[in-house]
C-alpha cells in the first residue's frame, strides 16, 4: 500500500544529488533496505533508504538520472510523494567484536552504506571507509563523514580524475588495504554498494583473498514484490527485490548474471555497460 508522505527539507549534497527528508511511521527500516518511490504520472521506483532516526524522520538520496529521479530533484519542500516499504533483505552485523569492517562506497551507492555507517556508529563500531567518485564535486556525504571520523578507523577518498583524494578507482583502494589486514581476514567483512562493474571487481578481490563480502545489488524493479520479474537473476531465480537487494560471497559466486548481464523494462536480458 503506498503512503503519501510530506517533503519537509531537502538538501544539495552536490552535483546533482538531493536529499529528501521527510517523516513518517512505518515499520522501522534496516540498512540496505530500500522504498518504492512514486509520483503522479511516472512508475515507482526503487530508491535506498539513506537515514533513519527515532524520531522517524526518514531520508532517501537521490542522482537526476531519469524522468522520475529528474522530477524528484526538482520538488520542493512541502510537496508530496508516495512510498511503499521498507522492503528487501538488508545488511548483516556480526555481533563479534573482533569483527573488521570495511565499507565501499560508489558514486550514488553511498546511500545505503552511509545507512550502515549510521547503523555501526551507533553501534559503536569502528570501520574503514572507502568512497570513490568520478570527480570532486560529485563526492556525497563528505562533510558528514568526516564529522564522525572517531568512529572511523581511516576515510579513503578516490576520484577518477584525481581532483580529490587519491587518482584511482574504489576496487583498488580496496586492494591497498590487503597488506595492512595480515591475518585478520577471516574476521574481515566488505560492505559494497555502487556501480555493477566496481562491485563485481570488488568480489573478485574478495575471493582471491578469501575475504566475505555483502553487496547492495541495482536492477529495474516495477513492482518491488516479486510479481514483475523484471529484477530475476540467473541461474538461480533470486529475486533483487525479495531475496535482495544485499547478496552475500555465497550468493555472488552462483550468480551468473552478476557483473555481466541485466533486464530492460521488457525483461529482456542485456549486457551491462
Amino acid at each position: 500500500m503506498i503512503t503519501t508522505v510530506r517533503v519537509d527539507r531537502i538538501k544539495q549534497e552536490c552535483l546533482d544529488v538531493n536529499t529528501l527528508y521527510f517523516n513518517v511511521k512505518l515499520q522501522k527500516p534496516k540498512p540496505g533496505q530500500f522504498l518504492m518511490v512514486w509520483m503522479p504520472g511516472i512508475d515507482e521506483i526503487p530508491l535506498s533508504v539513506c537515514g533513519w532516526n527515532k524520531d522517524n524522520e526518514w531520508s532517501i538520496t537521490i542522482k537526476s538520472v531519469g524522468e522520475c529521479t529528474e522530477k524528484l530533484s526538482n520538488i520542493k519542500p512541502g510537496d508530496y510523494i508516495g512510498i511503499r516499504g521498507p522492503l528487501g533483505n538488508h545488511f548483516t552485523i556480526p555481533d563479534s567484536t573482533s569483527s573488521k569492517f570495511i565499507l565501499i562506497a560508489g558514486g550514488i551507492g553511498i546511500a545505503p552504506i552511509k545507512f550502515l555507517a549510521d547503523e555501526l556508529i551507533n553501534q559503536n563500531r569502528n570501520f574503514t571507509f572507502i568512497e570513490g567518485a568520478k570527480s570532486e564535486n560529485q563526492l556525497i556525504f563528505r562533510e558528514i563523514l568526516k564529522s564522525e571520523e572517531k568512529n572511523i578507523d581511516e576515510i579513503i577518498f578516490c576520484t577518477d580524475d584525481g581532483s580529490f583524494g587519491t587518482k584511482a578507482f574504489a576496487p583498488l583502494m580496496l586492494e591497498s588495504l590487503i597488506p595492512t589486514l595480515s591475518e585478520e581476514f577471516e574476521n574481515v567483512i566488505i560492505y559494497a554498494c555502487g556501480p555493477e562493474v566496481m562491485l563485481y571487481e570488488i568480489f573478485n578481490i574478495c575471493k582471491k583473498n578469501d575475504l566475505k563480502i555483502q553487496v547492495s545489488l541495482e536492477r529495474v524493479m516495477r513492482c518491488g514484490c516479486g510479481l514483475c520479474g523484471l529484477c530475476t537473476l540467473d541461474p538461480l531465480g533470486l529475486l533483487v527485490c525479495k531475496d535482495g537487494p544485499i547478496f552475500n560471497s555465497a550468493q555472488l559466486n552462483q550468480i551468473e548474471d552478476f557483473g555481466h548481464y541485466k533486464r530492460d523494462f521488457s525483461g529482456k536480458k542485456i549486457k551491462l555497460s
